[in-house]
């Protein structure tokens, strides 16, 4: 795996923005965390919360829980939890969460070019889902932001269960794969696996990228044909195919360098 590293790290110093970069040197074991902070401390707003373009879609200032979600993300992934960034970004979830628990896009941001999935009352439920699952995975010990948010997800569930959206069904997986003590959760990961994974028997590529964005242990019986999916998709250009753009296609890049070297794995 040493050349997949090696393509990817050019593809990412080729195609990546200076966040990009330094979470690749991070990861690489070439460049500080420092940096990394320093990088993502520049799309932080004064309120804790994130926009600035981190979401690429968004590029306005007024911050967003998809871009602060994902902030949170690198936060957990390259170590930051130590630092300002966390804090602040905590102080944005306490005053800016709702009264029901859930997480959402202020008016304010519709003054400016947005994606269709954001906006005030628009994927609810994938906003306060990705924000829970890096709370839990930060450890996060603040029951008024966990304990609500989780108690929206599933005061909605029967609601959102009705129809079978692959984003809602992405969110409840992301919120809730770690509780199995939840009485509600066989029933909430049965419907998110007959949308996510519906041939059950069959761990693809799909599968594959979602656990290694979430750092998560890919079981033993299916990492050699990891490996080999990731061997064999990699493109000429050092990349992997993506349907969101080069900036998303250079974050799971990112990502696949990290669990490869997280696991030991870049050394043949």
């Amino acid at each position: 795996m040493k050349a997949v590293v090696l393509n990817a790290s050019s593809y990412i110093k080729d195609n990546g923005t200076g966040l990009q970069k330094s979470c690749l040197e991070y990861v690489l074991g070439r460049g500080s965390k420092d940096k990394v902070r320093e990088e993502l401390s520049g799309y932080q707003n004064s309120d804790g919360g994130f926009s600035n373009g981190l979401e690429i879609e968004y590029q306005g200032p007024v911050s967003s829980p998809f871009s602060t979600a994902a902030a949170l993300g690198y936060i957990f992934r390259f170590d930051l939890a130590d630092t300002e960034l966390l804090e602040k970004a905590l102080r944005y979830l306490r005053k800016n969460q709702k009264q029901d628990g859930s997480f959402d896009d202020e008016s304010g941001m519709l003054a400016y070019p947005h994606p269709e999935y954001m906006g005030p009352g628009i994927y609810v439920d994938f906003k306060t889902g990705m924000i829970l699952k890096w709370l839990r995975r930060l450890k996060i010990d603040e029951e008024g932001l966990i304990n609500r948010a989780q108690q929206f997800l599933l005061d909605n569930f029967d609601r959102i269960s009705e129809g079978r959206d692959l984003w809602s069904a992405a969110a409840y997986a992301s919120a809730f794969a770690d509780q199995r003590q939840l009485p509600e959760y066989p029933r909430i990961m049965e419907w998110c696996m007959s949308i996510l994974a519906p041939e059950p028997d069959v761990f693809g590529w799909q599968q594959a990228m979602g656990m290694i964005e979430d750092d998560m242990d890919i079981p033993e019986q299916v990492l050699p044909n990891t490996l080999k999916m990731i061997s064999e998709r990699q493109q000429s250009d050092g990349g992997w195919p993506h349907q969101f753009g080069t900036y998303n296609r250079v974050w799971a890049a990112i990502f696949i360098v990290r669990f490869l070297l997280n696991s030991k794995l870049a050394e043949d």
